[in-house]
Formats: C-alpha cells, structure tokens, sequence
C-alpha cells in the first residue's frame, strides 16, 4: 500500500551544498512539489501527487510537463517556462491532466536554481479548481442574463463591436434586430410573474431556433431581445429573418394549463459600414421598433431616412428641453373648468408649458414624447404636482365655500408604478391643507390599459383617499367602452378630436351622446374637452355633458390671470 513518505531514488541534488534546505522544502510542503530540467522534464515529483492527481510519484518523473498540461494551457505555460530567470517566480495557472483522465485547475509557481553546477525549476502546485470553478460561475453570471441564460448588454455590445470590425475585412453587412413581446404586461399581470418568466425562457430557446452559431441573442431586460446578426448580404435578408422570428410568435406557447399566442415586434437596423457607432446602431433598432408598435405590432420595422430625420429632431427636442428644465423656463399654467348646468366656474387643468426664448410658449404636444423616452417627464410631472398643489392650497383658502374647488393633474404610469405614490400625493396635500376630494388624477387610455399590478394598487389608494380619477382623451388610442367599467374612475374626458366636429358630422355627435349615456349610466360625470365654438356648446349642453374646457371659455393661463377671472366669474354669478 503507498504512503506518502518519499522514496528513496537518488536525487539531482544529493551530495554537498546548499541543496539540502530544497529536500527538506519539497518534501514537508502540503502542496505538490515538483523539481524538473529547464525543458520540462519531471525529476522529482513529491508524494502529495497521488491525492491530487492519483498518480504515484514514480509514474510521472522522467515524463515531460507537456505531455500532463491541457492543451489549451500549453501554449501559456511554454512561454511562462521561457521566462524564468534566477532568483526570480514566475506563477502560472492551468490544468493538468489526473490519473483517470480528468484535469485538476492549478497555480504553479515555479522558480529557477542552480545545483551542483546545473539549472533546474523547482515548482509547487497548488489545487485551485474549487476557485476556479467559483470564478468561472461569477464569469458566467457576469456575461449571462440569469433568467434566459441567453447573453446579456454587455456580451452584446462586446460582439456588436467585434461583429463591426470583422465587417471591416469581410463582405455583407450586420444587423440588428431589436425584439419586443407585444402586451407582454397583460399576460404577466393576468396570469403572475411565474408563467410571464417561463414565457421568457421558452421564447429565447424559440428564438434561438432561428439563428445561426455567428449570431448572437442576447436579453436587454424585461420583455426586450436584440439579435446580433453577421454576414447579412443585404436589409432585405435581415428583413426575412426577422419575419421568420415573428412568424414564429404566432405558435402557441404551452406553460402548465396555460395556452396562448403572444406576437413579436421587430426594429431592423442595418449596415454596411464598419466605422458605425454600436450605441447609435441600437438606438437606431429601438427607434425602428417603436414604430412597428405604433404601426399596429406583430410586424418589423426597418430604420430609414424618415426615422433618421425623426431621431435628429428628438435629439433637439431632447436638448431644449433639459435646457429648459435647466433654466427654470418649463412652467404651469391652467385652463378653467365649466360646469355646463350651473355655468359656473369649477376647476382648472394644470398644464405644463415651456417658454423659448424664440418660439414663444410650445404647448405639451412638441415635448412630451420625447420626455416620457428620456425619462424626463417624471420630473416634469413632480413640477406639475407641486405646483399645482401649491395653488390648489390658495384657491382654497381663498374661495372656499364657493363652487370652484377642484384641481386636475395629468400623471404617468412611472408615477403609478410607484408604490410609494399615492401616500406621497396624500402626504402633500395634507401639508398644504388640500381636501383630499379636490384633487383630481388625469391618466390617459394608454397608461391604464398598460397599467401594472402595482399601478392599479395605487389608483385604489388614491380613490380610498377620496381623490377623484378620470380617464383623459377618452377615444383615442386603444379606445374600448369597456374600460369604464373595469377600472376605479369618477370622471371621463371626451377628447377634443370628437368636439370639434360636433356641429359638422351626425357622426360625431352620435358617438359623443353614446359615451355621454353610458357614463352617465355608470354614474361617472363627463368633461367636453377643446369646445371653442357657441354651437359645440349648445349640443353639449342638448346631449347633457356635464361638463367642459376650451378656448370659448378661456385659454390656459397663468395663476394670476387665473385667480382674476375666479373673481370675475363669482362677481357676475353675484
């Protein structure tokens, strides 16, 4: 049976000298020690081989390094062994090879001697396969999006750059593909997040189905793909393939009990041109796939010279807008409120506006999109709350016990997301000495439809703090009767797209007195919104809308004009 005493061979360095301190060295060490010529020949090999690598010490001396160290390692350590030079370390990592075939992580460190008059390296091993396969998990993590196993942005942004620089020494041209679930949040809100991730990873092993080993797939977060594809000859090919991927949308995906459909939108951006900016190649992908969901969805959209234009001039919106913000030049204004039976000022819209120093006041239509995309329009709608709370609190402690009292604010579904929201918005009227009852939240179709789990819970508090909700431009967007019933509101604004043909179209009018019966019907008051005409008027006062704003009663103004026409209305009322 072997022990791990050292046999009895003779040794390059018996006899006298210094030699004597390596004996004792390789023999006492726990780690494995190892004495070999300067071209990796093993000489002696210290009994600890046999628990790390399961080879008996014998078996090993007079065999070349080479033949024990992978492959793949062999090159490294060749050129570390070329290194050495007395009294100097060198320390390599690699693996070598065990006795039943499989190969152990180690760190060497090896050193060059001179004894009895020749070269040798004196080496020990170190086991670190534990750390190494710690270290490969934290790699794998670091690159790996951990939910589809699928690359993450950086992997993706690493083989965009390397795909680009091949571009350069090779024919054909790269795409990017940005991918997108259409109403992703329903199926995730509808049916929980379990089945939403598993949605997720069936789709990225769907997805990887169509694509070739060069490219790459990689997950940007949430319900957002993007695939790296090389060598593409033309935008027609990129084109094919990513209709290929949507096609694929369209079969059924099968989780536990569950069996649905869920259809992909596609932005293609393509080119030819190895000196493109990688970051502005995919910005140009998101601006195509944008357009595929304002398209309709379950389609792909290629970036041309029409979105180029469009990207420049948001780009510029993008600038004067943080210029403005910067600058305290975005401001609030408001527009009055009519109630249509008493015809008595009630309340004001807080509207936010910018004043350029060329153009003059630009109204909400030639910013907003570009702020809810960078990410600006959470702090412009802070500065909206805030002051309209502000003035809320002096009308009211002005004109209380008159019928003006309400004040209504337009949120974003961010805001609603928030779980901490609704007691915030509590929290500042209760400081500003605000009835709760007078403040009115605005929230368009799409932010209710689009709505979260958590931004449902927050409309909820709002309304259990006896703030009034209503449904903002109702008809547009993904416009459905419906939605009355389904979610917590008190009011509903008719948009201005139905008024202003009120007095030309039977249509028109047909369709406002439907929404004004079935809101009445669900007890819910109406606002007419842009009324600008006397005739508009009179058929909404004949349809019984409850109420309305526009320019016939007056534009938006600031609080001061505002507070003079508050007057001006109770005077006459008097």
């Amino acid at each position: 049976m072997p022990t791990d005493q050292p046999h009895s061979a003779k040794r390059p360095w018996d006899g006298p000298g210094a030699a004597v301190d390596y004996q004792a060295f390789v023999t006492a060490s726990a780690d494995v020690n190892v004495v070999a010529t300067v071209d990796g020949v093993y000489r002696y090999v210290s009994p600890g081989c046999r628990h790390l690598f399961g080879w008996d010490p014998s078996e090993l001396e007079g065999r070349m390094e080479d033949d024990l160290v992978h492959p793949d390692d062999l090159t490294s350590m060749q050129a570390a062994r070329a290194e050495l030079r007395e009294p100097e370390f060198v320390t390599t990592t690699c693996r070598i090879l065990c006795r039943d075939g499989s190969y152990r992580w180690t760190e060497t460190t090896s050193r060059l001697v001179s004894v009895n008059g020749s070269s040798l390296v004196v080496s020990t091993m170190r086991d670190i396969t534990a750390r190494q396969h710690h270290d490969s998990v934290l790699e794998v993590q670091a690159r790996t999006d951990p939910l589809t196993g699928v690359a993450n942005r950086t992997v993706l942004m690493d083989r965009l750059h390397q795909g680009l620089r091949r571009m350069g020494r090779a024919h054909g041209g790269l795409a990017l593909i940005y991918l997108d679930l259409d109403r992703f949040k329903v199926i995730n809100d509808s049916l929980g997040h379990r089945i939403g991730d598993q949605l997720l990873m069936d789709l990225a092993g769907r997805l990887t189905r169509y694509l070739r080993p060069s490219d790459t797939l990689a997950r940007l977060g949430g319900d957002e793909f993007v695939i790296v594809a090389e060598a593409m000859s033309s935008e027609q090919s990129a084109v094919e393939l990513a209709n290929r991927i949507i096609d694929a949308g369209h079969e059924m995906f099968q989780i536990g009990d569950e069996e649905f459909e869920c259809t992909l939108s596609a932005g293609i951006a393509w080119t030819a041109d190895a000196e493109r900016d990688a970051e502005e190649l995919l910005r140009e992908a998101d601006l195509a796939l944008y357009r595929a969901k304002d398209r309709g969805r379950d389609r792909a959209e290629v970036f041309d010279e029409e979105l180029r234009t469009t990207a420049a001039g948001r780009l510029i919106t993008e600038r004067m807008l943080r210029r403005a913000m910067d600058e305290k030049r975005v401001v609030v204004e408001y527009q009055p409120i009519m109630d249509l039976l008493s015809d008595r000022l009630v309340g004001v819209e807080a509207l936010v506006r910018i004043r350029d120093p060329k153009e003059g006041i630009l109204l909400p239509v030639s910013f907003l999109d570009v702020a809810e995309e960078t990410g600006l329009l959470i702090e412009i709608d802070d500065l909206v709350l805030t002051d309209a709370v502000t003035h809320a609190s002096t009308w009211h402690a002005r004109f209380a016990g008159t019928e003006f009292s309400e004040m209504a604010v337009n949120i974003t579904a961010r805001h609603l997301a928030d779980a901490q929201f609704a007691q915030a918005v509590v929290d500042k009227l209760d400081a500003a000495g605000v009835p709760h009852r007078n403040l009115q939240i605005e929230l368009t179709e799409r932010t209710l439809i689009e709505a979260s789990n958590s931004a449902m819970a927050s409309l909820r508090a709002l309304r259990n703090a006896s703030l009034q909700v209503g449904l903002d431009d109702f008809g547009t967007g993904y416009s459905s009767l419906a939605y009355l019933r389904q979610f917590p509101l008190d009011f509903v604004k008719i948009d201005r797209h139905f008024i202003q043909d009120l007095d030309h179209h039977p249509n028109e009018r047909a369709i406002v007195a439907a929404i004004i019966g079935l809101c009445h019907a669900l007890g819910l008051i109406v606002i007419a919104e842009g009324v600008e005409t006397q005739s508009q008027l009179r058929i909404l006062k004949d349809l019984e809308c409850d109420r309305a704003q526009g320019f016939f009663f007056a534009p938006s103004s600031s609080p001061e004009m505002i507070s003079n026409l508050i007057v001006r209305r109770l005077d006459s009322v008097l």
